[in-house]
């Protein structure tokens, strides 16, 4: 996956629209279209924009190598709500939902989170 294709990940992964992510990231949606389709790569200030307003790993995004990350590490503004939520629980409720979430994980067969 190239820049381009990475920065259009992010984009529908917050469900925008050009002209919205591009007003985000303080470009034109002619700029973002570009970007996306690998016309041209963003400036320091677009990558930054993207790390600061989407949380996406600067390492996955600028990497070429397709095994450094095989998934995005960028946190969606739903994982994100949840993340802030969950931090200003105290320990014993942040046990609580873990064990929740283990319970969930196994009632849907998926893998052990560890």
């Amino acid at each position: 996956m190239n820049l381009g294709e990475k920065v259009r990940t992010i984009r529908k992964s917050h469900e925008l629209n050009q002209k919205e992510f591009a007003l985000k990231i303080g470009v034109s949606q002619g700029t973002l279209s570009d970007i996306e389709r690998g016309v041209c790569l963003p400036s320091c200030e677009t990558i930054i924009a993207l790390k600061n307003t989407f949380q996406c790993d600067l390492n996955w995004l600028l990497s070429d190598d397709e095994s450094f990350s095989p998934t995005p590490t960028y946190v969606s503004n739903e994982e994100l709500k949840l993340l802030t939520s969950i931090r200003t629980l105290p320990a014993q409720e942040k046990n609580e939902l873990y064990e929740i979430i283990e319970i969930k994980m196994r009632k849907n067969k998926y893998p052990k989170t560890d």
